[in-house]
């Protein structure tokens, strides 16, 4: 971990995997703990990461948009009750 100059910056190295390892200043300001989870929101190549509340909509889009695909018919199906 490198620290830049006059900024909260940290390097990270990206793994074979395209993994980042979280720095624990990070995960200190964040107050995440193991199983928590995060949401990277990307906006003109800025990525901010931020704790995902449980009732976070961004947490919670994708399934939305998922759902969303479905057909009526699709839904009906998933959804009926005997």
């Amino acid at each position: 971990m490198v620290p830049l100059e006059d900024n909260n910056e940290v390097r990270r190295r990206l793994s074979a995997k395209g993994q980042v390892s979280l720095p624990g200043e990070v995960r200190k300001a964040l107050n995440l703990r193991p199983g928590d989870s995060v949401v990277f929101e990307i906006t003109d190549g800025t990525v901010i990461i931020r704790r995902a509340d449980p009732l976070d909509p961004f947490f919670h889009l994708p399934l939305f948009q998922a759902l969303e695909e479905w057909s009526q018919d699709q839904k009906a199906t998933v959804f009926r009750y005997p």
